[in-house]
C-alpha cells in the first residue's frame, strides 16, 4: 500500500499552533535515520529541529524559542535515552505528543513507553508514510486516522 499525503493545513503557511508552522523534534543518534525522518517530515511542511541524543532533545525542549510541538525520539542513544527523555518530560508535565521508536523493541519497553504516555511506538525498521500520519494525528486528533490521506492505494 502507499499513502500519497497531502496536508492542506499549510497551504497558507497557517497551522493550529499559533500561527505558525509545526514543529517537529527528531531526536537520533543515527545520522541516516535522523536524515530521513527529518527528510520526510520537513517534505510535509513541518519546521524540524534536529537532536542527536536524548540531553541536546532536552536542550531543545527547555529552549521557550524552539519548543516543539511533536517530538518523534528513537529509545536507544548514548547520554541520555529517549525513553528516559519521556520520561522526564511526563514527570515534568509536557503534554507534548511523542512517538518513540527503536530497532531493539522489547515488550517491557513498549509497555514502560506506554505507561508514561508515549502517543505511538515504532519497531525500526518501519514504513516513514506510517509515521508521517501519526505526526499529522497526533497534532490533529479530533480528525482520526488518516485525516489527511488524499490517496490510498495498492501498490
Amino acid at each position: 500500500m502507499s499513502v500519497s499525503i497531502a496536508n492542506p493545513y499549510f497551504d497558507d503557511e497557517e497551522s493550529l499552533t499559533a500561527g505558525r508552522r509545526p514543529r517537529v523534534l527528531v531526536a537520533d543518534d543515527d545520522d541516516d535515520i535522523r536524515f530521513l525522518v527529518a527528510s520526510a517530515l520537513r517534505l510535509d511542511g513541518y519546521v524540524v529541529i534536529e537532536a542527536r541524543d536524548g540531553s541536546e532533545a532536552l536542550r531543545v525542549v527547555s529552549d521557550p524559542r524552539s519548543v516543539p510541538d511533536v517530538i518523534v525520539t528513537d529509545i536507544r542513544m548514548p547520554d541520555m535515552s529517549g525513553l528516559t527523555l519521556l520520561v522526564g518530560l511526563r514527570d515534568g508535565g509536557s503534554m507534548t505528543p511523542i512517538v518513540v521508536m527503536s530497532a531493539f523493541l522489547s515488550e517491557q519497553v513498549r509497555a514502560v513507553a506506554n505507561q508514561f504516555g508515549a502517543d505511538a511506538v515504532f519497531c525500526k525498521p518501519f514504513e516513514i508514510d506510517d509515521l508521517r500520519t501519526v505526526v499529522m494525528n497526533v497534532l490533529r486528533p479530533n480528525d482520526g486516522p488518516w485525516a489527511f490521506a488524499t490517496t490510498l492505494s495498492d501498490a
